[in-house]
């Protein structure tokens, strides 16, 4: 498993692991945050393709929540596109980061910044237009034990006909199922609905079907693909899919 894949983890202890452990692993990992994901050719093909596809689903001028912004690298390539961005993160550090690199869009209102729990990116959505789409990127949900309440919370901000866009990590990534680790937790997967790996977070690597019964009634899943168009052997080489929910009606 890559360092990037472990950088995502729960944002609020209703969803999984208690925000506060979450906060101080992200403060702790904020500086070196850019380097360490956007220094590999990778991931910066991975991330355009993912922020393409946000872009295209919320249309000219919508509204885009970047939930788990981390250090704004998306928010600030959206508001340069016309987008005005809710960009919310657990992590007051990783926000810090996102503050001094977009000092000039948060001036002029193009971005606004939320930290802490989910009631702070509530507040922030408060007199904003319906969002247009969600944007959940590098593994955010892969880090969220339990996926329903969450869609849940999140549906009530999303415009009908809006989508939530989300990199996911791919539970059955071949790279992974070398590993012992990834068995013995493929076991007990019936019962979890993904592949679970602990570490200092923990990240749920779930499976499709797990993602499509937590979204619905309030979104629809329209959209699987593997995250690297280089994939030799598609989705099973791929550490990321990339999934869109559409709200329904």
């Amino acid at each position: 498993m890559s360092r990037m894949a472990r950088l995502k983890t729960d944002l609020s202890s209703p969803c999984g692991a208690p925000a506060d452990a979450t906060a101080r692993f992200y403060d702790g990992a904020a500086a070196g945050y850019d380097a360490l994901v956007d220094g590999r050719d990778d991931n910066v093909a991975v991330r355009l393709s993912f922020c393409e596809r946000v872009v295209s689903i919320a249309g000219p001028g919508g509204v885009i929540l970047d939930f788990g912004c981390g250090t704004g690298t998306d928010a600030a390539w959206y508001a340069a596109r016309g987008h005005r961005v809710i960009a919310y993160d657990v992590s007051p550090g990783m926000v810090d980061v996102l503050r001094a690199r977009c000092i000039n869009e948060i001036a002029a209102g193009r971005i606004t910044p939320a930290v802490g729990p989910l009631a702070a990116m509530e507040t922030a959505l408060q007199g904003s237009p319906p969002v247009a789409a969600i944007s959940a990127n590098f593994a955010v949900l892969s880090h969220v034990r339990e996926l329903k309440p969450l869609l849940q919370r999140l549906a009530s901000h999303v415009k009908p006909e809006g989508a939530l866009v989300a990199s996911v990590l791919n539970p059955f990534y071949r790279q992974d199922m070398r590993h012992a680790w990834w068995w013995r937790s493929a076991l007990r997967s019936v019962r979890t609905g993904a592949i679970e790996l602990k570490g200092k977070v923990t990240s749920y690597r779930h499976f499709v079907s797990a993602i499509r019964e937590a979204a619905e009634p309030h979104f629809a899943l329209v959209e699987v693909r593997a995250a690297s168009r280089s994939a030799l052997l598609g989705a099973l080489d791929s550490n990321f899919l990339f999934v869109v929910l559409r709200r329904r009606p």
